[in-house]
């Protein structure tokens, strides 16, 4: 079977997905737009999705197939659809791009969910589909995600926040993980320039090449060490950090778990000592910052400087006449 034939049997499947999600009818205009082919290709692959679904209904200009021709493979409880739900809006805030394989995974979970939580995983793609396509990224994330499957090495070169330039780097991909804070996705792995695991940003990476060699993922590595925070770091080692939050806000890090070491402690007064042991990192420095002044910095002693120091720059900003 040719590739072109496997192109247009994953399009009939989402087609046969599509109408399924779509009781009312789709005219073959809308079919054609949603999946970037012509109205006559759309029209040759109703006779193939005929044969897969049985007759397909003509009203109003809008093509309905059976509400019974698509069965869903698995039976979920509420709550198990409802985190299908919760994962698709999730989606939709981590990502500032449209990735048609994102809508495409959706479109096929959402034919086993009941049809209120069905609509609205289908507003959510739609939704997803008003933003851009970024090209190079889904590039990356595809030889990144084929280099980790394979257990291949990659030559990548990559842009840190600090250099001008990309620069070489060889790199054993050992996960993949995005990041909600940031809007960003990760590649950790063992950088054979540094000879030691680090993590990537993959939106800093501008070219990837899979190499021949092969590795393995060292049994001792466990990805959670990495991910046990939302904010993931491209280095440090982990410090303890203690933060004051006002009595105005004293009940959000009661009820909010940041990280797995995080404890909170009641003072006087009402306000809350959150501790926790993560790196001192740019994405743990905004994270405090967004507070204002409703958090102050107790230890360590380098981030309480870097905050009092970007809050001074800050005021000092806004406390400068305009000319």
């Amino acid at each position: 079977m040719t590739e072109d034939k496997y192109q247009q049997m994953e399009r009939l499947l989402n087609m046969l997905h599509y109408l399924n999600q779509n009781p009312a009818g789709v005219s073959p205009q809308q079919l054609a737009r949603k999946f970037n082919v012509s109205v006559r290709t759309i029209y040759r692959d109703r006779r193939y999705l005929e044969s897969l679904a049985g007759a397909i209904a003509c009203v109003d200009k809008k093509w309905i197939i059976d509400e019974h021709a698509v069965l869903p493979p698995v039976k979920l409880t509420l709550l198990e659809a409802m985190t299908i739900f919760i994962a698709s809006r999730l989606l939709l805030g981590y990502s500032n791009a449209y990735n048609p394989s994102v809508d495409s995974a959706l479109l096929k979970l959402s034919s086993i969910v009941p049809q209120p939580l069905r609509d609205q995983i289908r507003e959510t793609i739609t939704w997803m589909e008003k933003k851009g396509m970024d090209e190079r990224f889904l590039r990356t994330l595809e030889s990144l995600a084929r280099a980790w499957v394979d257990r291949r090495s990659v030559k990548i070169y990559y842009r840190t926040l600090d250099d001008e330039e990309p620069a070489e780097r060889i790199i054993d991909p050992y996960f993949i993980q995005p990041g909600a804070l940031e809007h960003a996705t990760y590649v950790i792995g063992y950088c054979h320039v540094a000879s030691d695991i680090r993590t990537f940003k993959l939106e800093r990476i501008r070219t990837v090449e899979l190499l021949k060699e092969h590795y393995k993922i060292p049994k001792d590595f466990d990805p959670n060490k990495y991910l046990d925070s939302p904010w993931i770091t491209v280095d440090g080692k982990p410090k303890t950090v203690k933060l004051r939050f006002h009595p105005a806000i004293a009940r959000i890090p009661e009820e909010t778990k940041w990280h797995s070491s995080q404890s909170v402690q009641r003072q006087l007064g009402g306000s809350v000592v959150l501790t926790m042991k993560v790196p001192v990192s740019v994405q743990l420095e905004s994270f405090v910052l967004g507070w204002g002044d409703k958090v102050e910095v107790l230890e360590p002693r380098e981030l309480r400087q870097r905050i009092s120091r970007t809050a001074q720059s800050t005021a000092d900003l806004y406390g400068k006449k305009k000319k």
